[in-house]
């Protein structure tokens, strides 16, 4: 998505517990999806307290053998990806990505197979570029340790902003533009071809964040058009047909959706919920009067203040 938007999106204030305090991990549970229970047809927060903690979380991509967590808190003193990690079915964390800390970085996602994790970053491509504009990178997994962050280089970034990277399985990139349309790389030998942008099926005026299936057979995304109430963005899916274009997008409703910002869909590994983000409200109603100036401090620290969080959701019945 546009460097602008993910700006906008992010509150100005300094959470007391910033992730950038952390002095060790912590044990948080055990199994799949960090021991939480599974979502219904309803959108339920995801680890609350944990993952979705009252800062501005997003960005939610889980390790094919469930091994790993990353998400991103956009908080200061930067965009900052962190992660959760399974050690002997005990998830401890979060803690600082191992490639993260020192620059803006944002938007994680997993290859299918695991063994490259892509993110966006403002870090410089080369020790004389001063752009600070928003490249794709990724790090590669080499005996059980991510490796150094790699620039994906050209033609797929320019001198203009990426964002939003999403692999199949064959390596094909998707990937969201600086114009907010979304593009398509093929990859050949090792090589990326020149991108192009998704016909007008799918762009019409904002398209971003998409999200695309491991076969390439749907695509997840967030749109600001396409006729529906959708507040500030809703999320879609569309199939892609034999001849390679896309059928026209499909709302994922109102069960989903919401008058919010819903956005940054992603794909649990066994293709079976939709993580996505969500600065939708949540009402607390509190019985008792507020007397103190710290209980005020803690209900604007909890999820559903307006800030972005982490939603997981069954997948609907057409994508299982």
């Amino acid at each position: 998505m546009s460097k602008l938007f993910v700006r906008f999106m992010v509150c100005a204030a300094i959470s007391c517990c910033s992730i950038g305090c952390q002095k060790s991990t912590v044990q948080s549970g055990r199994g799949d999806y960090l021991g939480q229970k599974p979502p219904g047809d309803t959108p339920a927060l995801f680890a609350p307290g944990l993952v979705s903690t009252g800062m501005d979380d997003r960005d939610f991509t889980i390790a094919p053998d469930q091994s790993e967590i990353y998400y991103t808190i956009l908080e200061r003193p930067r965009y900052t990806i962190v992660r959760l990690r399974r050690v002997n079915d005990r998830w401890m964390g979060p803690e600082i990505a191992p490639f993260s800390g020192s620059y803006n970085d944002y938007e994680p996602q997993f290859s299918p197979d695991g063994t490259r994790l892509y993110f966006c970053s403002e870090r410089p491509a080369s020790p004389d570029d001063t752009t600070a504009d928003s490249d794709i990178w990724y790090v590669e997994k080499k005996e059980g340790e991510w490796g150094r962050a790699v620039n994906i280089g050209a033609p797929v970034n320019s001198e203009f902003s990426e964002f939003y990277p999403s692999v199949t399985a064959d390596g094909t990139l998707y990937f969201t533009s600086s114009t907010m349309k979304i593009m398509r790389a093929a990859f050949h030998d090792g090589v990326y071809d020149e991108p192009e942008a998704l016909s007008d099926s799918i762009n019409t005026r904002a398209e971003y964040n998409a999200c695309i299936a491991p076969d390439e057979s749907y695509m997840l995304f967030t749109s600001h058009s396409w006729g529906y109430q959708a507040g500030r963005g809703d999320m879609f899916m569309a199939f892609r047909k034999e001849d390679g274009s896309w059928s026209r997008p499909t709302h994922l409703g109102y069960e989903i959706n919401s008058m919010a910002a819903d956005m940054c869909p992603s794909i649990s590994p066994d293709g079976m919920y939709l993580f996505f983000s969500s600065n939708r409200p949540i009402d607390t109603e509190v019985a008792e009067p507020v007397r103190a100036y710290r209980e005020l401090m803690d209900y604007s620290r909890q999820p559903g203040n307006k800030k972005m969080d982490i939603y997981w959701v069954r997948m609907p019945d057409v994508l299982r």
